[in-house]
Protein backbone atom coordinates (compact mmCIF):
# COMPACT_ATOMS: atom_id res chain seq x y z
CA UNK A 1 0.00 0.00 0.00
CA UNK A 2 1.40 3.25 -1.05
CA UNK A 3 2.96 5.68 1.55
CA UNK A 4 2.06 9.07 -0.29
CA UNK A 5 -1.25 10.93 1.01
CA UNK A 6 -4.04 9.23 -1.11
CA UNK A 7 -6.79 7.14 -1.02
CA UNK A 8 -5.56 3.50 -0.40
CA UNK A 9 -3.28 4.65 2.10
CA UNK A 10 -5.79 6.71 4.42
CA UNK A 11 -8.77 6.30 3.95
CA UNK A 12 -10.78 3.36 5.10
CA UNK A 13 -14.61 2.41 5.07
CA UNK A 14 -16.57 2.99 8.85
CA UNK A 15 -19.77 1.11 9.43
CA UNK A 16 -22.55 2.61 8.32
CA UNK A 17 -25.20 4.43 10.52
CA UNK A 18 -27.78 6.55 10.70
CA UNK A 19 -27.24 10.30 11.61
CA UNK A 20 -29.55 11.45 14.47
CA UNK A 21 -29.52 14.79 16.23
CA UNK A 22 -30.68 14.24 19.82
CA UNK A 23 -31.40 16.74 22.46
CA UNK A 24 -28.23 15.98 23.75
CA UNK A 25 -26.07 15.78 20.82
CA UNK A 26 -25.09 19.38 20.10
CA UNK A 27 -24.17 19.77 16.31
CA UNK A 28 -22.01 23.01 15.15
CA UNK A 29 -22.56 24.35 11.79
CA UNK A 30 -19.10 24.60 10.34
CA UNK A 31 -20.28 25.82 6.66
CA UNK A 32 -23.51 26.30 4.80
CA UNK A 33 -24.45 27.44 1.50
CA UNK A 34 -27.38 26.70 -1.29
CA UNK A 35 -25.85 23.27 -1.56
CA UNK A 36 -24.17 21.98 0.87
CA UNK A 37 -24.34 21.74 4.88
CA UNK A 38 -21.29 20.78 6.74
CA UNK A 39 -21.80 20.14 10.24
CA UNK A 40 -19.38 18.82 13.26
CA UNK A 41 -20.72 15.70 15.57
CA UNK A 42 -18.51 15.87 18.59
CA UNK A 43 -20.10 12.84 19.83
CA UNK A 44 -18.75 10.56 17.23
CA UNK A 45 -16.09 13.23 16.37
CA UNK A 46 -17.62 13.47 12.64
CA UNK A 47 -18.07 15.82 10.30
CA UNK A 48 -21.29 15.30 8.21
CA UNK A 49 -21.72 16.47 4.42
CA UNK A 50 -25.26 16.89 3.91
CA UNK A 51 -25.76 17.90 -0.21
CA UNK A 52 -23.66 18.61 -3.12
CA UNK A 53 -19.53 19.32 -2.90
CA UNK A 54 -18.37 20.84 -6.30
CA UNK A 55 -15.57 23.39 -7.40
CA UNK A 56 -17.86 26.24 -5.89
CA UNK A 57 -17.63 24.98 -2.29
CA UNK A 58 -14.71 22.33 -2.12
CA UNK A 59 -12.33 24.46 -0.58
CA UNK A 60 -14.95 24.97 2.41
CA UNK A 61 -14.94 21.06 3.03
CA UNK A 62 -11.19 20.98 2.69
CA UNK A 63 -10.91 24.05 5.20
CA UNK A 64 -13.56 22.19 7.64
CA UNK A 65 -11.56 18.26 7.45
CA UNK A 66 -8.80 20.53 8.05
CA UNK A 67 -9.48 21.81 11.37
CA UNK A 68 -10.93 19.25 12.61
CA UNK A 69 -8.74 16.72 11.90
CA UNK A 70 -6.22 19.46 13.39
CA UNK A 71 -8.20 19.48 16.79
CA UNK A 72 -9.38 16.03 16.81
CA UNK A 73 -6.32 13.05 14.96
CA UNK A 74 -8.80 11.01 13.24
CA UNK A 75 -12.26 11.95 12.09
CA UNK A 76 -14.94 10.22 10.69
CA UNK A 77 -16.76 11.65 7.46
CA UNK A 78 -20.85 10.89 7.37
CA UNK A 79 -21.74 11.08 3.85
CA UNK A 80 -24.77 9.68 3.92
CA UNK A 81 -26.74 12.59 3.12
CA UNK A 82 -24.23 13.57 0.14
CA UNK A 83 -26.25 13.68 -3.20
CA UNK A 84 -23.14 14.78 -5.34
CA UNK A 85 -19.30 15.02 -5.57
CA UNK A 86 -16.86 15.95 -8.32
CA UNK A 87 -13.62 15.86 -8.62
CA UNK A 88 -12.95 19.47 -6.66
CA UNK A 89 -14.94 17.50 -4.37
CA UNK A 90 -13.05 14.48 -4.16
CA UNK A 91 -9.38 16.53 -3.93
CA UNK A 92 -11.03 18.20 -0.98
CA UNK A 93 -11.48 14.51 1.16
CA UNK A 94 -7.80 13.91 0.08
CA UNK A 95 -6.77 17.27 1.44
CA UNK A 96 -6.91 16.52 5.51
CA UNK A 97 -3.39 14.15 5.14
CA UNK A 98 -0.26 15.62 6.29
CA UNK A 99 1.02 12.30 7.56
CA UNK A 100 0.56 9.10 5.54
CA UNK A 101 -0.26 7.15 9.30
CA UNK A 102 -3.54 9.78 9.61
CA UNK A 103 -7.35 8.75 8.52
CA UNK A 104 -10.25 9.95 7.43
CA UNK A 105 -12.93 7.04 7.97
CA UNK A 106 -15.52 7.49 5.48
CA UNK A 107 -19.03 6.33 6.95
CA UNK A 108 -22.00 5.79 4.86
CA UNK A 109 -20.53 6.23 1.74
CA UNK A 110 -23.02 6.43 -1.54
CA UNK A 111 -22.29 3.49 -3.59
CA UNK A 112 -21.65 5.70 -6.91
CA UNK A 113 -18.59 7.03 -4.82
CA UNK A 114 -17.87 3.84 -2.98
CA UNK A 115 -17.19 2.37 -6.80
CA UNK A 116 -15.14 5.32 -7.76
CA UNK A 117 -13.30 4.94 -4.77
CA UNK A 118 -12.42 1.06 -5.57
CA UNK A 119 -11.54 1.98 -8.86
CA UNK A 120 -9.00 4.91 -7.61
CA UNK A 121 -7.27 2.04 -5.20
CA UNK A 122 -7.07 -0.78 -8.12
Amino acid sequence: MPTTCGYPAIHRFAPPVRFVNSAGGHCGVLYTDTYLSIRWSPADSSVILDGEVDLSNSAAVAKALAEAKSERGEITVDMGALRFIDLAGLRALLTPCPAADDAVRLRNVPPHLRRLLEMLDG
